[in-house]
């Protein structure tokens, strides 16, 4: 669904995508938020999603020493695409979360004031493991599907089945697949709440092919550096740095790239050692300023039920096939049951598609099926999307 608004001054967002090479700064950039304040006066909340495990660990004691209260900091490890999702999910829609601590007891988590957490600020740091895995998952499911495929060929012999499966590599689907997948889950950041976001990525270096003068192949040189992160991932946000250090003075350097839509720092521009608090003034400004998510007259939510709303009525689902036929799926491979539930799910009404996930955690299963899940597992989610009927 469109949306529309009068030309009233609403709040500008803080929305920062960082990318730059080991060392320069990133994370120390994405804490800094710690010491900065809404336009209240109160101390801004992070949810800081850590993929790195322990990237952040030893700034967590200068900040305390700096006065900072911790308990304004709640920090999730993880670095697979459904885990990043789930959480980023609970911190979006401001659901209340609760952590196992130190003794083993489930806890909600409260901030510096005693209440549940609520972030004001959601870092990822970085894009780049979570990228890595979703890769790494394609790749094992593109082996098992050569498998597959050298089994079923007439006289195959155990070593052409073998080679086939060890040789294989991503298709060009997977890596449509992967690249939407990463979007996607940085997207919702960008449009899914008014929250501010920081979301760190590695670099790369950026390759082009050049003719060889001698006739020769064409060969791979370095043109410059680019994130290591899903492709144009950072057109999504307001403000991209590319952090980098000066070899000669060794201080860090943030570079305003394409343009900062909060108008405080021109394109191109130099910042030397870059920290979020010097865009605390684009805060100070939204006093009084009214969310635009108020303006919306329906949350993101509601939309997409709306939109499969009217997709099903119109008698169009997700699924191309007759579902009046019913194919078992090979019981001993994951791939043939998670098809299989993908199929059941779409079979099934809106509201029964909204409520698949959360029938599955009841029965103490993942939220989502995956190839990686045990083929017990799976099957049983097969038969709670097949009862949902």
């Amino acid at each position: 669904m469109a949306r529309a608004r009068s030309g009233s001054a609403v709040k500008k967002g803080l929305k920062f995508f960082l990318y730059g090479a080991q060392g320069t700064k990133k994370s120390t950039f994405a804490l800094d938020f710690m010491k900065m304040k809404n336009e209240n006066g109160e101390p801004l909340r992070v949810f800081y999603l850590d993929t790195e495990f322990g990237s952040i660990d030893n700034y967590l004691e200068m900040l305390e020493d700096e006065g900072i209260d911790l308990a304004n900091l709640f920090i999730v490890y993880a670095n697979t695409y459904n885990e990043a999702e789930e959480w980023l999910t609970k911190a979006i829609d401001d659901e209340d979360i609760y952590y196992e601590n130190d003794d083993g007891e489930e806890v909600l988590a409260v901030d510096a004031n005693g209440n549940p957490f609520r972030a004001d600020v959601i870092c990822v740091d970085s894009i780049t493991p979570i990228q890595d895995t979703v890769k790494y998952g394609m790749i094992k499911t593109s082996e098992k599907r050569a498998k597959l495929k050298a089994r079923k060929r007439d006289g195959a012999s155990q070593t052409e089945i073998f080679v086939a499966e060890a040789t294989a590599g991503m298709e060009f689907k997977d890596y449509d697949k992967l690249q939407a997948k990463g979007k996607n889950l940085l997207r919702g950041l960008i449009t899914r709440t008014n929250k501010y976001v920081c979301v760190v990525s590695r670099e790369k270096d950026k390759k082009e092919q050049v003719k060889d003068s001698s006739g020769g192949l064409p060969r791979s040189v370095k043109v410059g550096v680019m994130p290591d992160a899903p492709k144009d991932a950072e057109y999504e946000f307001f403000t991209v740095l590319h952090m980098a250090e000066d070899e000669e003075t060794g201080e860090v350097y943030g570079q305003i790239e394409r343009k900062d839509r909060t108008l405080t720092f021109n394109r191109g521009e130099l910042i030397e050692n870059p920290s979020p608090l010097l865009w605390q003034c684009v805060i100070d400004g939204n006093k009084n300023k009214k969310d635009l998510k108020s303006t919306e007259s329906k949350n993101y939510d509601e939309i997409v039920e709306q939109e499969s709303n009217d997709q099903y009525s119109s008698g169009k689902t997700s699924s191309s096939k007759d579902s009046s036929v019913v194919i078992e799926p090979d019981k001993s491979n994951p791939d043939s049951i998670v098809d299989a539930i993908v199929d059941a799910r779409n079979d099934l009404s809106p509201s029964k598609r909204k409520a698949l996930g959360a029938n599955f955690e009841k029965a103490g299963l993942p939220k989502k099926p995956t190839t990686d899940t045990e083929i017990e597992t799976l099957l049983k989610m097969l038969e709670i999307a097949k009862e949902m009927k």
